[in-house]
């Protein structure tokens, strides 16, 4: 298993491969051994070799995030000081997702995320399967969204009867019903309005 970009190595314990960090305080080696445990219980023992474990100071909504095309976990660097049951719960949360796509499905899809077959393999790690984990008290306070679109009403007209009908978003196969009914084609004029 890799910690981010290598600039410090630890030996790992279980299959002996190389754990290297990219910050001050890579993962203890309580954390190694537990992940590597987990692994060989699922009967992975190569993801310990192929997976990269980044950590990250942009993530501040979620506690960890994994990539398992690219065989990557990424875990938000607050949980560096946070309590290490709750780091080697999020460790365990991405890795039993490796694992899973690894096991139970290579294609794209194949498997649900917190599917039946992942929540297999964290309560045979002993963990409750949970989506949802109560955030550290040293996590930082989230930046409300941006919102993405505009706030605007769209008006759909139709220049025959004078008839309208508002929508959040252009609907193009709006027609107007009563010009339908009399044969026309009922294209509606649409209008942005901000709100």
């Amino acid at each position: 298993m890799e910690l981010g970009r290598v600039t410090s190595a630890i030996q790992g314990t279980g299959n002996g491969s190389p754990i290297s960090g990219s910050r001050e305080a890579p993962l203890s080696s309580q954390s190694i051994a537990s992940a590597h445990r987990w692994l060989q219980l699922w009967n992975t023992p190569d993801l310990a070799a192929q997976t990269t474990i980044e950590w990250s100071p942009r993530m501040t909504r979620s506690l960890g995030r994994c990539y398992p095309e690219r065989r990557l976990i990424r875990l938000a660097a607050f949980l560096d000081e946070a309590d290490n049951a709750l780091l080697e719960e999020v460790l365990c949360h991405e890795l039993a997702h490796l694992a899973a796509h690894e096991l139970h499905g290579t294609s794209t899809g194949s498997i649900r995320p917190h599917g039946p077959e992942w929540k297999t393999l964290m309560r045979a790690a002993g963990y409750e399967p949970r989506t949802r984990m109560p955030a550290p008290p040293n996590a930082p306070k989230p930046q409300p969204r941006r919102r993405r679109r505009g706030r605007y009403l769209y008006l759909h007209h139709c220049p025959l009867c004078q008839l309208s009908r508002a929508a959040k978003r252009v609907v193009r196969r709006w027609r107007c019903a009563a010009c339908l009914t009399a044969g026309l084609d009922g294209i509606l004029d649409v209008f942005r309005r901000a709100l």
